[in-house]
């Protein structure tokens, strides 16, 4: 004997569709229906990235690293900011330096040092913002003219500002 089996309540599509949807929102971490949300401002366009305001990242200080210009620095920590050595002419020993930032710069201080001689080639004033200016070395001749001689530009901290490689 076989027996009817007993009919299926009805269930519109709809609400079918609205269930699953509903589980998928929850498993999805969606807030759920009666949830606080929270409205923008103005309608966001459909398509369009909404990043989280933040907090700037603090500036990154490089290390102290002036060994009274006895190493060649690690030259890839150099920012070259906010004075960039633009130029070192080896047979006039002069260093040319650029001031690449708004603000002017106080160069008492600071190193300059010829890497091959492990000499300092002496920097002294300021420059305005942007400023380029030429430093002559009145004293002696501390570039090495036959070989590779790079120039590296310590702050009064010794913190590796800029790096001429040659």
């Amino acid at each position: 004997m076989f027996l009817n089996p007993p009919p299926r309540p009805w269930i519109p599509r709809r609400y079918l569709y609205i269930t699953v949807l509903a589980a998928l929102l929850v498993a999805c971490g969606t807030p759920s229906a009666g949830a606080p949300t929270t409205t923008p401002a103005s309608p966001t366009p459909v398509g369009t990235i909404v990043a989280e305001p933040s907090m700037p990242p603090a500036p990154y200080q490089l290390p102290p690293a002036f060994s009274n210009c006895q190493d060649d620095p690690n030259f890839g920590q150099a920012p070259n900011y906010p004075v960039l050595i633009v130029k070192v002419n080896k047979d006039t020993d002069v260093v040319t330096l650029k001031n690449v930032s708004p603000d002017a710069v106080s160069l008492d201080g600071w190193h300059m040092c010829s890497i091959k001689g492990n000499q300092q080639h002496p920097i002294s004033g300021s420059l305005a913002s942007y400023e380029q200016r030429d430093f002559p070395d009145p004293e002696a001749s501390i570039w090495s003219k036959s070989d590779a001689d790079p120039g590296a530009l310590y702050d009064p901290e010794g913190r590796l500002v800029a790096y001429w490689p040659d």
